[in-house]
């Protein structure tokens, strides 16, 4: 099963989405915080499993 991000953004109205390479939890959650990091505009990103939310990471203030 593939990890899907969601990545929202202040420029976007829908959220601009990318599967992950992760093969768990936590690799998901580190490959969707370093996709945040390459969007200047993105203030969060959610990780799912299907239809199972795994995480949400926040980009850092500054």
């Amino acid at each position: 099963m593939t990890y899907m991000c969601f990545i929202e953004s202040d420029i976007l109205t829908v959220p601009h989405m990318e599967p992950l390479a992760a093969a768990s939890d936590a690799a998901a959650r580190q490959e969707a915080a370093q996709l945040l990091e390459q969007h200047r505009s993105g203030f969060a990103a959610h990780v799912f499993l299907e239809d199972r939310r795994i995480c949400t990471v926040r980009a850092e203030a500054g």
